[in-house]
């Protein structure tokens, strides 16, 4: 697989970059998460004080994740779930 961006881990922090980097103009991009559903740990996280700088609101882990996740989904922005990422290579230029 060649993109110009590959994000290597569905939870917070890469759904959030996925979003950035599409909001920015790449479009070529794919989103890599090992599990079988986005949002990482939060989806383990009940307790509140999630989304106050991003969202202005209070939520819990789950509900964090699931804006993200509902925004990566409306953005179209494709992941690969169960998938592993095992190497890396530096394609030349």
């Amino acid at each position: 697989m060649k993109k110009d961006l590959v994000i290597i881990g569905g939870g917070p922090a890469g759904l959030a970059a996925a979003v950035a980097a599409k909001e920015n103009g790449v479009e070529d991009l794919v989103i890599i998460e090992r599990d079988a559903r986005l949002g990482g740990i939060l989806n383990q996280c009940i307790h509140n004080g999630f989304g106050l700088h991003t969202f202005q609101e209070e939520l819990t882990g789950p509900e964090y994740a699931e804006r993200y996740i509902e925004k990566v989904l409306e953005l179209e922005i494709p992941c690969k779930l169960n998938t592993m990422v095992i190497d890396l290579t530096q394609v030349p230029e």
